[in-house]
């Protein structure tokens, strides 16, 4: 998905980082990026798209949740 976001231009790995962090509070997690929840959960939907994932499975949103982590602490 990251390469994805640099290759289009996209947030996708900012919604679902943010859907996460909110503990799946989708009003929450759209205003924290002051976008309307409309397109927030279209984004949601593109970022399951291009992961290949359902996010409605407690156990892949977990392992979502734990790769973002990874991904954010390898970051500099």
């Amino acid at each position: 998905m990251r390469t994805y976001d640099r290759e289009n231009g996209t947030a996708l790995v900012e919604t679902l980082t943010a859907l996460l962090d909110s503990l799946g509070n989708v009003l929450g997690a759209s205003a924290s990026l002051d976008v309307h929840p409309n397109t927030f959960r279209y984004r949601l939907r593109r970022a399951a798209e291009i992961a290949g994932t359902d996010l409605n499975d407690p156990g892949k949103r977990f392992a979502a949740m734990l790769e973002l982590r990874v991904m954010r602490a390898d970051s500099p």
